[in-house]
C-alpha cells in the first residue's frame, strides 16, 4: 500500500483490495480552493482505485475547510478527485465532481478512496494546520457515488 494513504475498518468504511489512489507519485500537483471564505482541496490527476468506502455528509469544518461528517461522528478534511469545483453562493456550498454532479453540505454521499495524515505526499495538495493537523486523518476520496 502507497505511504502515503491508508485504510481503516469501522462500521461505515469498507476495506477493499488496493489499487493505484490519485496522488501517489504522481508528478500533476494538487490544488486548493477557496470561494466565500470556504475552503476545500483537489486531488491531481491519476488513474485511481477504490481502497476504503466514505460513507457521510460533507460540512464546513474547522478553519472552514471542507470535511466529510461520518456517522460514527468524525470530521475529516476532504481531497476531492481531480476536476472538482467548489461551488459556493446563494446560501449553498457544495463541490461539483466529474461524473457524480454537486454534493451540496448537509447531503449524503457514498466514496471510495482512502485515508491519509498530512503532510499527503508529492503532488497532493498541502493541509493546512487550521484544518488538520498532523495526527488528524483526511479523506483522499477517488470516485463519489450518490446515495
Amino acid at each position: 500500500m502507497p505511504s502515503c494513504l491508508r485504510s481503516r475498518v469501522s462500521a461505515y468504511v469498507l476495506v477493499l483490495p488496493m489499487a493505484f489512489l490519485p496522488g501517489c507519485g504522481e508528478d500533476a500537483p494538487g490544488r486548493s480552493v477557496e470561494a466565500n471564505g470556504v475552503i476545500t482541496f483537489g486531488a491531481p490527476d491519476a488513474d485511481g482505485g477504490r481502497d476504503a468506502e466514505i460513507i457521510g455528509e460533507p460540512v464546513v469544518g474547522r478553519g472552514q475547510c471542507l470535511a466529510v461528517q461520518t456517522a460514527e461522528n468524525q470530521r475529516l478534511v476532504v481531497v476531492w478527485p481531480a476536476g472538482s469545483e467548489l461551488k459556493t453562493g446563494g446560501g449553498t456550498t457544495g463541490v461539483e465532481v466529474p461524473g457524480a454532479g454537486t454534493v451540496q453540505v448537509g447531503s449524503s454521499f457514498t466514496a471510495s478512496g482512502g485515508y491519509a495524515t498530512p503532510p499527503l505526499g508529492d503532488g497532493m495538495p498541502i493541509i493546512p494546520e487550521t484544518c488538520a493537523s498532523g495526527t488528524e486523518e483526511v479523506a483522499v476520496i477517488d470516485d463519489v457515488r450518490r446515495q
